[in-house]
């Protein structure tokens, strides 16, 4: 423990004194600290403002820059000139990249059209489909464009025989990802360099070609196939996805609940490959290389191949390459007689990333991995050192002390540094973080050294059996990092709500904080207390927030596409009225944000399997006290595991009736193909209609409720009017029922959120949008 901790802070401790801070020595020591700093930040701003605002800003920025070069002033000073050029130059490499190598792809929204292309990463099967990335190499599209290649990733029902750089062809039609400018799903994915999605149109499907080319990257990309079977041949089923997941970063086999556990115990960083994976890989590699003697110097050259492959291996995503180039200039510094700063090869990193690809600031996982890793530089070295000294008074168990207090000081560090990123993209803070990564950390990092052990051997030495030992030791850990992780996820306040416009206002508090203790403290002095006392504001603003919500019924329709989810909470208790979606973790993200520890009710509406499937997870994953479902879906298979995870069971033929906290009831009647659903909450009705629903089966006094939510065709609805509409549905199906929602008062899903209702009282009743 003490010795993995301390290679968590060596970077921390380089180099790195009072007086040469972020701030007070960039002008002379650091400027590219700076640099780098402003470029990601303004990135940022950039992808959340859009472009036309951006290309406004970038002259905002060229016009300060000007002022403070020609002012003497500031001219010496360096800080601002420079400061405006970096954001400058950051702004105008976003018009840029977007207007030719974003906008063009995205003209193709909507249409159907020949391609060809090649298979440039590995397939992924999620939720039962299967996805590929395909470089687009040539289109019957008739446009400058046509030439150009970009990536899109394709979406199908069954599996290619296709493997790295496979070519394909055939007739697919184009769709843009979900969400617009700012943050979004399509943001996302421009990060990854993916325009597009899309899937086959026509019967003819997708053809597979024979590979043409096999370029350094098709042998990285069939190195970690191999590597993921390995470990799958020696592993049962849920301790090689969770082995593969943090040595290898592949997430797509992992279950939706374990994701969610790691999440919310503040421990999803094991997840993705970061500065703890390179960490150990090359320790791991430089204790392999000393140990048969060979000179530090040629050791540290090795290693540094074996971290560009390593990046290779883990498809060179943004976090990774983050962290492998960090990792090389700390490699190659003792090679050329140098001392490597981990403040500038931090931003240097980010640097290099962003130029190549300026939406790669819209990636989360990058901007989770730089603030941690500053977290860890300015934070986890004199937090461990404070802590040594107060607690590290007996000689006999000092070493156990030190390991604690190093392992504690990285985690709140990295947290604290990571925590208005948290926020802002997954409204929740985790309260269990500083005890889960406690538990968690070592054992991951002892977990990465045996796994890459035992699948190189496995690859090597397939009939020796010597892989079995280090196999066995990974997959007990694994286990065990499941389970502890579950337990955390279950603690009550594991994970808190903040949602709410109150944390832009208490970031926007916290930085005026900063800096007047910046300003005042003429340095860093005073930053330890004004940590404190933000994290104060922040808890207390929390707290605050949910006392305000006792006793307060939500009902949110959450956007799930096509179809209608309607979640009931209050005081930590809900009730899931129709699942209604193939992707359950869209719901469970929901109740964890709400902080929901126990499901009263659990309802399925449709006959469709994705609604059997979802409920199946969810009631795996809370134990609901009663499931609702029509005697005719008890024959499914997901429908019984439901039922066996659930507290009870209760069918019904035509109708259905149900009441929980006092003031809140659910009537359910069957409507044709699916049910529809009625609710009462402080006498405010709400009628969930699924798409397969019937209106003209209905009673008449469902006709006429206060809200509707609406995920059917007009030609169903029966004749229903209601006060306000909410129409959940996707954006194109949406756009399809524009002159429907003309009609009416209307708010929508349409993948740009959930829609809220609030009831407090008699019939009072607010209502909103939450991301």
């Amino acid at each position: 423990m003490q010795k993995t901790a301390k290679t968590l802070l060596i970077w921390s401790r380089c180099r790195f004194s009072r007086n040469n801070h972020i701030l007070g020595g960039i002008p002379m020591k650091r400027p590219l600290v700076l640099v780098g700093f402003c470029y990601l930040l303004t990135l940022a701003a950039a992808i959340f403002l859009g472009a036309d605002i951006s290309f406004m800003l970038m002259w905002c920025c060229a016009g300060g820059f000007a002022v403070t070069v020609l002012c003497k002033k500031t001219r010496r000073a360096v800080i601002l000139p420079l400061a405006f050029a970096a954001s400058a130059a950051a702004l105008a490499s976003f018009c840029v990249y977007h207007r030719f190598s974003v906008e063009p792809p995205r003209a193709l929204n909507g249409k159907s059209l020949n391609i060809e292309g090649t298979v440039c990463e590995l397939p992924e099967r999620r939720y039962g489909r299967w996805y590929y990335i395909v470089r687009v190499d040539k289109t019957d599209f008739k446009s400058a464009y046509a030439l150009r290649r970009f990536k899109v990733r394709i979406s199908l029902q069954n599996g290619l025989n296709a493997g790295p750089y496979s070519r394909v062809k055939g007739k697919i039609h184009f769709s843009l990802p979900s969400g617009g400018d700012g943050f979004s799903s399509r943001s996302y994915y421009a990060s990854k360099g993916v325009m597009m999605f899309a899937w086959p149109d026509g019967g003819a499907g997708v053809t597979v070609l024979p590979v043409a080319e096999k370029p350094p990257y098709y042998y990285a990309l069939h190195l970690r196939q191999k590597l993921i079977s390995a470990v799958q041949d020696m592993l049962p089923q849920q301790e090689a996805l969770l082995v593969n997941g943090i040595l290898l970063g592949d997430k797509s086999g992992l279950p939706d609940n374990l994701v969610s556990d790691f999440r919310t115990d503040g421990i999803s960083h094991l997840l993705s490959v970061s500065g703890l994976h390179m960490s150990t890989i090359a320790e791991l590699l430089i204790f392999m290389l000393i140990f048969f003697h060979v000179p530090k110097r040629m050791a540290a050259g090795i290693t540094a191949c074996g971290i560009l492959g390593f990046m290779a291996v883990t498809c060179f995503v943004p976090s990774v390459t983050r962290s492998g180039i960090m990792c090389l200039l700390c490699l190659v510094a003792p090679i050329i007689s140098r001392r490597s700063d981990p403040l500038n090869s931090l931003c240097t990193a980010v640097l290099i990333i962003c130029i190549a690809n300026p939406y790669a600031a819209a990636d989360v996982g990058l901007l989770l991995s730089f603030f941690a890793t500053l977290g860890l530089i300015l934070f986890a070295g004199p937090a461990a050192d404070f802590l040594n000294k107060k607690l590290d008074r007996i000689h006999a168990i000092s070493p156990l002390v030190r390991g604690i207090n190093g392992t504690l000081a990285t985690s709140v560090g990295a947290s604290l540094f990571t925590l208005p990123v948290i926020l802002l993209s997954f409204g929740t803070v985790s309260a269990v973080a500083p005890l889960a990564n406690i538990l968690e950390l070592v054992p991951a990092s002892v977990l990465m050294a045996l796994g890459a052990a035992a699948a190189a051997l496995h690859l090597l030495l397939p009939q020796t059996g010597l892989a079995m030992p280090f196999a066995l030791a990974a997959g007990l850990i694994a286990k065990y990092m499941r389970l502890c992780a579950s337990w955390l996820a279950g603690l009550p306040f594991a994970s808190l709500s903040a949602s709410q416009g109150f944390v832009i206002i208490w970031l926007g508090g916290t930085f005026l904080l900063f800096s007047a203790a910046l300003a005042i403290g003429k340095g860093t002095s005073l930053f330890p207390q004004t940590a404190c006392l933000s994290a104060i504001m922040l808890f207390t603003g929390i707290f605050s927030f949910r006392l305000c919500r006792q006793n307060v019924t939500r009902i949110a329709f959450l956007d799930v596409g096509n179809d209608v989810s309607t979640v009931l909470t209050r005081d930590g208790h809900a009730a899931v009225i129709g699942c209604g979606s193939y992707q359950p973790q869209k719901i469970i993200s929901y109740l964890g944000s709400e902080n929901v520890t126990k499901i009263d009710c659990l309802e399925i509406l449709t006959e469709e399997r994705d609604e059997f499937s979802c409920a199946a997870d969810i009631a795996e994953r809370y134990h609901p006290a009663c499931l609702l479902v029509h005697k005719g879906s008890m024959a499914d298979g997901f429908v019984g595991k439901a039922s066996a995870n659930a507290g009870r069971t209760e069918t019904y033929d035509s109708s259905a009736a149900m009441n929980f906290w006092s003031n809140v009831s659910v009537r359910t009647c069957r409507a044709g193909r699916s049910s529809a659903a009625m609710i009462n909450a402080c006498g405010i009705s709400t009628v969930a209609f699924p798409p397969e629903a019937d209106g003209n089966r209905l009673p008449l006094s469902w006709k006429t409720p206060d809200v509707l939510a609406y995920g059917a065709s007009e030609k169903n609805a029966g004749g229903i009017n209601s006060s306000c509409v909410v129409f959940s549905m996707n954006k194109t199906t949406l756009q399809k029922s524009a002159e429907m929602v003309r009609k009416c008062r209307s708010v929508w899903t349409g993948g740009y959120g959930n829609i809220i209702l609030e009831v407090k009282g008699n019939r009072k009743l607010s209502i909103g949008r939450e991301p």
